[in-house]
């Protein structure tokens, strides 16, 4: 198994094998094209970031906490109601989570309510815990998984389709066509079988293997030339023969392709 990663590169976050450190001077380069960092038996969660704590517990339940004494103190704000909970994502502004039946509860702040993917209410408020009905009952299955960063949040349906929304009222949007409501991402009509945000770029996986990149990329963060793609844009990916593209993960301003073998190669 094979772990590739291109982007931001400043405390040498990507440079896991001694030959990527060496003979370096000052700060070290940004990677700008997917390359090769880490070769294990098993890679497993994988999560990037420029600072974060995450906690977990076997239950699936999750707490806010105000601080990090409050959380010590065993304080929270609240507990997340009731529902088995699979995956949590943070972006700028607030939270998402992702539960066993594939729904999707969103909180944050209320300014960047796009982000939200519900409209606010009294009985539905932005700083706790609600449902996006708009993700439910959908055509190719339910939610099973959710990614986000910056001001976008996305989701994947086990039918393989992406559903995205947010935005910033004062910063342009890296899909043209997300809002508060969730819609249908679509590349070249592919069916998708991953998804990842980062703080402003994204980055999807097709059914087939192919990586397309979307978004800034000022610290080399699509492994393309240049500094922005508004489109779609297929990456370069060269793994080894009898390796195939399994999986996408984004940090702020990296993106991860983690390779495994390809049972189905000749």
């Amino acid at each position: 198994m094979e772990l590739f990663a291109t982007g931001f590169n400043a405390w040498n976050q990507l440079s896991f094998e001694k030959d990527m450190e060496s003979n370096q001077s000052g700060y070290p380069a940004d990677v700008e094209q997917l390359t090769r960092i880490l070769s294990r038996d098993a890679i497993e969660h994988l999560y990037a970031s420029l600072s974060c704590t995450v906690a977990s517990d076997t239950e699936g339940y999750i707490s806010q906490f105000q601080s990090a004494d409050h959380f010590r103190d065993g304080k929270a704000q609240w507990h997340f109601p009731g529902l088995r909970v699979v995956q949590t994502v943070a972006y700028e502004a607030g939270f998402a989570a992702l539960t066993a039946e594939g729904q999707v509860w969103t909180w944050g702040d209320e300014r960047y309510g796009a982000c939200l993917g519900r409209e606010v209410t009294e009985d539905s408020p932005a700083g706790r815990p609600c449902r996006v009905m708009e993700l439910d009952d959908l055509p190719t299955g339910k939610i099973v998984k959710i990614a986000a960063g910056g001001y976008l949040l996305m989701a994947l349906t086990e039918g393989n389709d992406v559903y995205a929304w947010g935005g910033h009222p004062g910063q342009p949007a890296i899909l043209e066509e997300v809002s508060r409501s969730p819609a249908p991402v679509v590349v070249e009509d592919s069916d998708i079988a991953d998804c990842a945000v980062g703080e402003s770029h994204a980055v999807l996986l097709t059914v087939e293997g192919d990586i397309f990149a979307i978004g800034v990329n000022t610290n080399g963060q699509l492994g393309l030339p240049g500094e922005t793609r508004t489109s779609w844009t297929k990456l370069p990916f060269d793994a080894e023969a009898g390796l195939a593209a399994s999986a996408v993960f984004c940090g702020p301003r990296n993106t991860f392709v983690l390779a495994r073998k390809d049972f189905n190669a000749s």
